[in-house]
């Protein structure tokens, strides 16, 4: 059985860009009672043992689902398929998840994401992702996938790379804000995770959208 306490700590330090900017709050000490999401990291690749887990808690959880095609034989088959692998996000407290790690046994395969400060000498801090930033994500992962593909890429490879920021008015993206940012020369709808990934999803056209100022 997992140590309870156990984090998986991610390498590097906070990097003060925008989106750290806006994430800070989240980063700071937390109260074991305080409701956040939370990405957990799920060992051995079981975050869908792990959801239905928590949905027969009725614990409050996402794991973003992606569309797979494969051939089998001469038919194609299409499944759904964690988009990311060893991670499922959940909305709870600290208290209640370490709880559900000591006496669930499938949700003793999570563990806390945690990254360390710029000062060595301050505890690492656990990782949770602020409310607005996780309803654009689960938002934009709603949206049939037949509009755009997605993949989710490494956080760090966005540090430093501009974009324009925008929300879109109408159609299928309607309300969803994130960044304009082309990747292999296409237009991407980036929507950012601090310290844990990006969501880029592929976008044929600007129409309907209006710019937002930086943060």
């Amino acid at each position: 059985m997992s140590n309870m306490n156990e984090e998986i700590p991610l390498s590097g330090t906070c990097v003060p860009d925008a989106g750290t900017r806006s994430y800070a709050s989240s980063a700071s000490p937390q109260s074991q009672e305080q409701m956040a999401w939370y990405p957990m990291y799920v060992t051995y690749s079981r975050e869908i043992q792990v959801r239905d887990a928590l949905d027969k808690k009725s614990v409050k959880n996402f794991l973003p689902m992606d569309r797979v095609t494969e051939r089998v034989g001469k038919k194609l088959v299409h499944t759904m398929q964690p988009l990311i692998h060893n991670l499922i996000f959940v909305y709870s407290n600290r208290t209640q998840l370490r709880e559900l790690k000591m006496f669930n046994r499938d949700c003793t395969h999570m563990q806390f994401m945690t990254i360390k400060p710029r000062n060595d000498e301050q505890a690492s801090v656990v990782i949770t992702i602020p409310e607005r930033q996780m309803e654009q994500f689960m938002r934009a992962m709603g949206v049939d996938d037949a509009l755009g593909q997605r993949s989710f890429l490494p956080y760090t490879d966005f540090l430093g790379r501009e974009g324009q920021r925008i929300r879109f008015l109408r159609g299928p993206f309607e309300g969803i804000e994130g960044t304009i940012k082309r990747i292999n020369k296409n237009r991407h709808l980036v929507i950012t995770l601090p310290h844990i990934g990006v969501l880029a999803i592929t976008i044929p056209t600007t129409r309907d959208i209006e710019l937002l100022p930086d943060k």
